[in-house]
């Protein structure tokens, strides 16, 4: 998932590896509707979302499936996923004002900037410095055996009954603590992962199975986007709470 503010979009990518195929949906947050849903690009499989830029997404396009790094890139239209202009030989590296910092390696492995809107390379100063998205926030993941990671799991195992295991990602404002982690199904070989929300006095707002069964851990499991928290419950299902 990538998040336009500017646009109040939610930018959705859901991958079927069976059929090989991966599919993208906008989500308006103002009006809780679809822009567009499930569409598929021309290259079914080897792409995947890079960023938002304001109304423009950009896709990282993967050109030979045995050189990860021959990379390009498409860009289109947020409103109906439209093509505006695509570069066979470009590796995204960084979202500024209006322009993407990036590689080519056509002349050697050189840093470039091209502009969001147009794709044309922008000349003089190549580096640019990253925009934060307002309002997003993300967790921090602590690994098992760190010491925030055996606080929180001592925390939980405590007053949850969870015994969480290989790693956990945290997020606390000033309103809610967000919790997701891990627990081992036992003969099964693999992992659950859960999400807790707790209040700032460690009362229980939330308590949600992300998944019954995954074999590894994953990265931004949930996130919060101002008043809103989002995460994507058994792979297939977006679920977004306010906070009050």
């Amino acid at each position: 998932m990538v998040v336009s503010p500017e646009a109040d979009a939610l930018i959705l990518e859901l991958r079927d590896l069976q059929k090989k195929q991966v599919r993208f949906s906008a989500l308006d947050l103002k009006s809780n509707a679809f822009i567009w849903l499930n569409k598929v690009l021309d290259e079914p499989w080897w792409v995947n979302l890079s960023l938002v830029a304001r109304d423009v997404i950009v896709f990282t396009v993967y050109l030979d499936t045995n050189n990860p790094d021959k990379k390009g890139v498409v860009a289109c239209a947020l409103k109906d996923l439209t093509p505006l202009w695509w570069n066979n030989d470009f590796s995204v590296a960084a979202l500024g004002e209006n322009a993407i910092s990036g590689f080519t390696s056509k002349f050697g492995l050189q840093q470039i900037t091209l502009d969001v809107q147009t794709g044309q390379k922008r000349e003089g100063s190549q580096e640019i410095r990253p925009i934060p998205i307002r309002g997003l926030q993300k967790p921090n993941q602590y690994q098992e055996g760190s010491q925030y990671f055996e606080t929180v799991k001592t925390f939980l195992l405590n007053h949850l009954n969870l015994k969480a295991v290989s790693a956990l990602e945290y997020l606390e404002t000033d309103k809610i603590i967000v919790i997701s982690g891990y627990t081992e199904n036992q003969g099964a070989g693999d992992l659950a992962n859960f999400l807790i929300v707790l209040s700032r006095q460690g009362d229980v707002l939330l308590k949600e199975s992300l998944s019954p069964q995954v074999k590894g851990i994953g990265s931004d499991t949930f996130f919060l986007l101002g008043d809103l928290l989002f995460f994507v419950k058994n792979k297939t299902e977006l679920v977004s709470y306010t906070i009050l």
